[in-house]
């Protein structure tokens, strides 16, 4: 049986400002993502200030290897892109690049990318 990529993005991850993605494989192509700040889920504005819990995420293999997570918002979404940084045979390191994607003319979108913080790397966690 083939291993599907979306599994790659499965787990805990961490950033270096105390955020937290937590993902969760449905299927091949489907996930659900929790979005945590010091362990308490973030509060989407945009979205009657419900939490970062659940949200979907769609791995789509024609579109390229990366994780949309939608945010509530359309055309507002986080792209996570699963990274493996040198030798298996030495450690390496695995780890997500994150961007945000918005409408260019949307911009009370652009005003809630500051919520994410420095957008950088997450770190796998192994629990």
């Amino acid at each position: 049986m083939k291993f599907p990529w979306i599994e790659n993005y499965a787990g805990i991850w961490l950033d270096n400002e105390g955020r937290k993605l937590v993902i969760t494989t449905q299927d091949d192509e489907n996930a659900t993502v929790d979005l945590l700040i010091h362990g308490i889920p973030m509060i989407r504005p945009w979205c009657g200030n419900a939490p970062a819990e659940g949200l979907s995420a769609r791995y789509n293999p024609v579109e390229g290897p990366d994780l949309d997570v939608e945010l509530g918002k359309p055309g507002f979404s986080l792209n996570l892109n699963y990274e493996f940084d040198g030798p298996i045979t030495l450690g390496g390191v695995e780890s997500l690049s994150v961007g945000i994607s918005c409408y260019p003319s949307d911009t009370e979108a652009k005003q809630f990318t500051k919520l994410f913080g420095k957008l950088g790397r997450y770190r796998r966690v192994n629990t």
